[in-house]
């Protein structure tokens, strides 16, 4: 079998293989794991790829390829094949990175510090003050702990005789740890038994020394540590990464408008007041952190935090500046400044790099150019790599006099023809799923420590995107894989992140510190996740009308459909009623219109949630809205056979808020988004209801409330108004109710403005007197009572509404908590 599984595997010539010797025989290391994997073979591979793209799918993990029309959807591309790493040479790998880190974090220390080593030449001073990541505002700050590049990474590759060598380090906002986590949880599912077998080193070590380093160095004082991730925003290419670390370290996820600086330090902006905040593991870029003191221009920052960061009030991770660090022309000089700083020899070296801005470095390139790439000293989309071997005479002039002009903003590196790697691809029918070679490289991570800088056991393993890739990268549309590092024996798997003690004191402040913007994303995630549910129960109601009807009146139309068609015109569903048929099934399945649209509104709101929403919750959201009856044509039938799946769905969410969230801040404006909206359309639908209805004709009403089974268990007649109206207005037992809604709105209402003072009660009264003033004599179409207190109700919710906005959302602090920080 294992013969079988290899056959169509091929190394390519002059590349390390990972999974192959020189003789063509497979690494000691991968001999378990390959006869585990060929037991598989067949439908068992086949069904090993479809549960890695299911559990893809639904947990919802993206990365956004800002070139991809897929965009935020775009999922992210993981092979359940793992990379294995034998112990020992992780031993060396291990030791070089954090070597490396001590080492760049010493650099950033001086040349923000005392800056010897640019006086004594050991870095040129072009080098650093050239580079676009060197901020001279932040000169002379010194972060808690003395610690400047807090979290690090460096991007690794395995050349043709089998050493590792760093490519290049990622100082400024080093990104992939969350997708490295997110591998481990899926490709572990896949193989359990194997993990445990082969005695695969855990990360949760590593996220446990993340976090008690953040508390243990930030600022005291304004009670326990509040840590919080800052990240550009659900658009950012790795958003659902820094939602992961958020989740799973049990940080607050901020972007740069929940924050803000009185007195000196940054405070959160909660919907209980402001909070203060003492430690920010930031995931942006350094110039975009503060508009007031470096890019003026951002949209994303925080006003103040380099003063803040000056003043020792907050820890910012990594420190402000660290960006420079990434600069491709200090590579060529850390073997030096490792002997000179650390006494020692560099561990595991650099791949061969030369900054043009030396003459004799610029001369050499070019006799060389074969053999090297010419990249910008600082990454850059718009300005790729170069493979001298590519170019054409005339075109390595052209290159030339460009590089010629601004040498000191190039550097030339070795070409590395890097390792090579298994993965599980898909083929054809007669061929069948298979083993291919990709190109590979390993991203590894390491955290400050007081104890000094601890790697992550395993790391994030990039592969490219064709058999002839020369360059790895996610954008250009790469995938990933997990990485494996063995143990001789036993790990302690018990240990988990989660098993930290938690003090009387945390029980307190753990509570309320729920950001205005989360708080208000919860509010329209409960107000998009009624008006999905509503469109889809309307349009089942009229599909199913559609379809079954007999009893035609003189247009050819049964008598529910004529009010059910002007709903959804009202709602904004259908455009017109000439052709129900086709604009209903349309609004039902079109994957750009009616409730796919509304689907996808549910979806960008619940996005930047992800570090609040379970898992169960973000698989059954992504069900609904990747529902193949959006990819494929549909009938009226089928349709409503959709219809039913969707409202199920719908309802398994509401359940999800119902049973499976606290019942504190976030819930409270969840639920009153929800009422909120149901409100509204039940005061939409009453009205059109009594304007086109007929008491003959009153069963589609009663199902688009939900409140069939009800009805007939209470009365042994046909739908009549007045019990339908008292079932459906006046009836605070019934959730779909207008009462029921009424009745939950004050209540929570009354929660918040105890803590926070009057902003919507005023409003809710005389639209609550209204309704309670409604006798049964009321309770008929030709009822202008009925008629004022239902559009006093309708306007009362789109002003609570409003209030809510202005008092929580566009937050203002109370007065108590501005003489607090004054």
């Amino acid at each position: 079998m294992l013969k079988r599984l290899l056959s169509a595997y091929s190394a390519l010539e002059g590349r390390y293989d990972e999974l192959l010797a020189a003789s063509g025989d497979p690494r000691p290391h991968w001999d378990a794991f390959l006869h585990a994997l060929a037991e598989r073979e067949g439908a068992g591979v086949s069904d090993t790829l479809a549960l890695m793209e299911r559990q893809v799918r639904e947990n919802g993990i993206t990365y956004n390829v800002y070139a991809d029309p897929k965009g935020a959807d775009r999922p992210w591309e993981v092979d359940p094949l793992p990379l294995l790493l034998s112990p020992r040479e992780w031993d060396e790998i291990e030791a070089g990175i954090a070597q490396r880190a001590e080492l760049l974090n010493r650099v950033l220390a001086d040349v923000y510090g005392e800056q010897s080593l640019l006086r004594s030449g050991a870095i040129p001073p072009s080098v650093v003050f050239g580079h676009g990541g060197y901020l001279h505002q932040v000169q002379g700050i010194r972060p808690p702990g003395g610690v400047h590049l807090f979290h690090y990474a460096a991007d690794l590759a395995r050349s043709p005789d089998g050493r590792w060598w760093v490519v290049s380090d990622r100082t400024q906002a080093p990104s992939g740890v969350g997708y490295a986590l997110e591998n481990r949880l899926v490709v572990s599912r896949v193989f359990p038994q194997l993990f445990r077998d082969l005695h695969v080193q855990h990360l949760a070590s590593y996220f446990s020394h993340m976090r008690e380093s953040l508390l243990r160095w930030a600022p005291k004082g304004d009670g326990a540590p509040l840590i919080a991730l800052l990240t550009p925003g659900p658009y950012n290419e790795t958003y659902f990464e820094h939602a992961l670390l958020a989740r799973y370290l049990g940080f607050a996820l901020v972007e740069g408008t929940d924050l803000t600086v009185r007195d000196g330090r940054v405070w959160m902006k909660t919907v209980e007041g402001l909070k203060r905040v003492h430690a920010i593991l930031r995931r942006q870029d350094d110039d975009y952190c503060d508009p007031l003191e470096l890019r003026s221009d951002s949209a994303l920052g925080v006003a103040g935090l380099t003063d803040c960061a000056r003043r020792g009030t907050v820890l910012v991770a990594n420190a402000l500046g660290s960006g420079v660090l990434e600069s491709g022309a200090l590579l060529g000089y850390l073997p030096k400044l490792s002997e000179q700083l650390l006494g020692e020899p560099l561990k595991l070296p650099s791949v061969a790099t030369w900054w043009l801005g030396e003459p004799a470095a610029f001369e050499d390139a070019w006799k060389r150019l074969d053999h090297i790439l010419i990249k910008p000293l600082e990454r850059s989309v718009k300005e790729p790599a170069v493979f001298g071997a590519d170019l054409s005479a005339d075109e390595r002039t052209v290159l030339k006099a460009r590089v010629a002009a601004r040498p000191q903003r190039y550097v030339a590196q070795e070409w590395v023809h890097v390792s090579q790697a298994p993965v599980l691809e898909r083929g054809a029918a007669q061929q069948g799923d298979h083993l291919s070679a990709r190109t590979v490289g390993l991203r590894v991570f390491a955290v400050a420590t007081p104890q000094g800088y601890r790697v992550m056991p395993g790391g994030l393993t990039r592969v490219a995107n064709d058999r002839n890739s020369r360059v790895i990268a996610m954008q250009r549309g790469g995938g990933s894989k997990d990485t494996w590092v063995l143990s001789d024996g036993p790990v302690n798997a018990a240990f988990s992140l989660l098993s930290s003690t938690v003090t009387p004191q945390d029980l307190v402040t753990s509570r309320g510190n729920v950001p205005s913007r989360t708080a208000e994303n919860l509010f329209w995630f409960g107000r998009y996740g009624e008006r999905c549910d509503d469109s889809a129960r309307l349009l089942r109601v009229a599909i199913a009308t559609v379809l079954g009807a007999t009893d035609a009146n003189a247009d050819g139309r049964s008598d529910g459909l004529v009010p059910v068609l002007a709903l959804a015109q009202r709602a904004g569903l259908i455009d017109a009623a000439d052709n129900p048929g086709t604009e209903l099934l349309r609004a039902a399945t079109h994957p750009d219109e009616g409730l796919s649209q509304r689907l996808r509104q549910l979806s960008r709101v619940a996005f930047n949630l992800r570090d609040r929403m379970s898992a169960d919750n973000w698989r059954t959201l992504n069900r609904l809205i990747g529902d193949p009856v959006f990819q494929r044509g549909s009938s009226l039938p089928l349709a409503l056979a959709w219809l039913d799946r969707a409202v199920t769905t719908m309802m398994t969410l509401s359940g999800y808020v119902l049973d499976g969230m606290t019942r504190g801040t976030g819930w409270r404006f969840l639920s009153i988004g929800r009422r909120i909206e149901r409100l509204s359309n039940l005061c939409m639908t009453l009205q059109v209801a009594t304007h086109e209805g007929r008491a003959d004709g009153l069963d589609w009403l009663l199902e688009l409330a939900d409140s069939t089974v009800t009805y007939r268990s209470r009365y042994l007649v046909a739908p009549e108004w007045l019990p339908v109206l008292d079932l459906l207005v006046r009836d605070d037992t019934n959730p779909r109710s207008v009462a029921f809604q009424v009745k939950g709105l004050v209540e929570y209402i009354d929660k918040l403005e105890r803590a926070h003072g009057r902003f919507a009660s005023d409003v809710l009264a005389p639209a609550q007197a209204a309704l309670q003033a409604l006798q049964p004599a009321d309770l008929h179409p030709e009822s202008e009572a009925l008629a004022s207190a239902i559009e006093q109700l309708q306007r009362a919710a789109h002003t609570v509404s409003d209030e809510l906005t202005l008092k929580f959302f566009s937050h203002a602090a109370s007065r108590s908590v501005l003489s607090l920080v004054a």
